[in-house]
């Protein structure tokens, strides 16, 4: 019992079925479990007992902190992705591991097919939602509006889960509880085409066109769809960065005897903002013929032994003149922390794509690799199914990606509290 309609979705109960033609009919004995069953099952095992006490506090500290950002609302969906995979298919999967008995009957089997589906469907779905908003947010004019900018945001999560359902819905029609030795009453959870292979071997028909194309859809959506997308849009951002990051000579700063390069990072390209507010000037008093005078005095930074002098001979500035300083200096400060944390917002998103396409990229080769060549896979390939633990894998490390333990958050508590 695999994870959804893959290509590579048939039981091994199946296969072994097909490749030593046996007759479901007459009272012989099922298959065994295999080594790699063992393993597999122990890796599920394992991966429980890591990631289902990593996902929960993800989600304590998620639900608990306040959503200072589109990021955080989407680390929140990514982290209910990553619920339904640890506790919806990682159990079942090994449960079944454990018995090589469906014992839920045939309800249950649909409901959990359908949901191994949603699982792994809203996984891809909110990653591409994450794509999408690092490309928006650098082309779209809502940039400049979070209310916009949020409702879009939402809307494409709503989108995300909607869709993720409707794929999953297949399900309830394309698996079955079956009962092929119902002398010991053996039963497994099995495609309807499987039934129809093992019921009737040399049956040839239009069903079976069904399945491939049902096959090529599901891969397509489930990954290879979402995968495209995100390359596009990460392409299109490291395009736009390269294009604004060229060295370049700033004509203002000629004029004023300064040469400004404009190299700058991916981060310092991507976090800064539109607009720029220069310090405001302010005025010293300075001694002309006996009188006062006001002249005003660029803001710069100065080291000097002025600390060192006494109090009562230091320059001194007016109220008005301080109050407009420490708001500056105020602002600047806001702004500053604004930029670290859209800084952070797009090294985030960025850790979180990579693992996404690095965990859930071999597997998926593989299942093309079956459509293409099903001899080689055959002959090559098909020892490879647990290279789909990978795939479970990247929903035990996405905690650790978007800043469970991270040394600001655990400031941003300590303020809070």
């Amino acid at each position: 019992m695999t994870y959804n309609g893959d290509p590579l979705n048939r039981t091994a109960v199946s296969v072994l079925f097909d490749a030593n033609a046996v007759d479901v009919s007459s009272k012989g004995n099922p298959p065994e479990p295999i080594f790699s069953d063992y393993l597999e099952m122990t890796s599920l095992v394992l991966m429980f007992i890591i990631g289902a006490p990593l996902n929960l506090a993800a989600y304590t500290q998620l639900a608990e902190r306040p959503m200072t950002s589109r990021l955080d609302l989407l680390k929140r969906h990514l982290n209910y992705t990553d619920l339904l995979v640890i506790f919806i298919y990682v159990p079942s999967r090994a449960c079944w591991l454990l018995t090589y008995d469906w014992r839920g009957g045939d309800l249950l089997c649909r409901v959990v097919k359908m949901m191994h589906t949603v699982a792994f469907q809203s996984s891809s779905n909110v990653i591409v939602c994450i794509a999408l908003d690092r490309l928006l947010s650098v082309f779209s004019a809502t940039r400049h509006s979070p209310d916009k900018a949020n409702r879009r945001i939402r809307l494409m999560l709503a989108a995300a889960w909607t869709t993720a359902f409707i794929i999953g819905l297949p399900q309830l029609a394309v698996w079955r509880s079956y009962v092929p030795f119902q002398h010991i009453n053996w039963s497994q959870c099995l495609q309807i085409w499987e039934i129809a292979r093992l019921e009737n071997p040399s049956f040839k028909g239009r069903l079976f066109d069904a399945e491939s194309w049902y096959s090529i859809a599901h891969i397509g959506l489930i990954f290879w769809i979402p995968a495209l997308i995100v390359v596009i849009c990460y392409v299109i951002v490291l395009t736009w960065v390269f294009v604004n990051s060229r060295p370049s000579i700033s004509r203002g700063g000629n004029r004023n005897g300064s040469l400004q390069t404009g190299c700058e990072t991916v981060d310092t390209v991507l976090t800064r903002t539109s607009e720029w507010n220069p310090l405001k000037t302010f005025t010293l008093p300075k001694m002309k013929d006996g009188k006062d005078e006001k002249c005003l005095v660029p803001p710069r930074i100065v080291v000097s032994d002025e600390s060192s002098l006494p109090l009562t001979t230091r320059p001194s500035i007016a109220s008005s003149e301080a109050s407009a300083v420490i708001r500056t200096s105020v602002h600047n400060s806001q702004s500053y922390h604004a930029s670290v944390n859209r800084s952070r917002a797009v090294r985030v998103s960025f850790l979180l794509v990579v693992a996404y396409i690095i965990c859930w990229l071999p597997y998926n080769l593989l299942s093309l690799v079956h459509l293409i060549d099903k001899e080689l896979f055959s002959n090559s390939f098909n020892k490879f199914y647990f290279l789909h633990e990978f795939m479970v894998f990247n929903s035990v490390v996405n905690p650790y990606l978007y800043g469970l333990f991270s040394h600001s958050d655990k400031i941003r508590r300590r303020i809070h509290e």
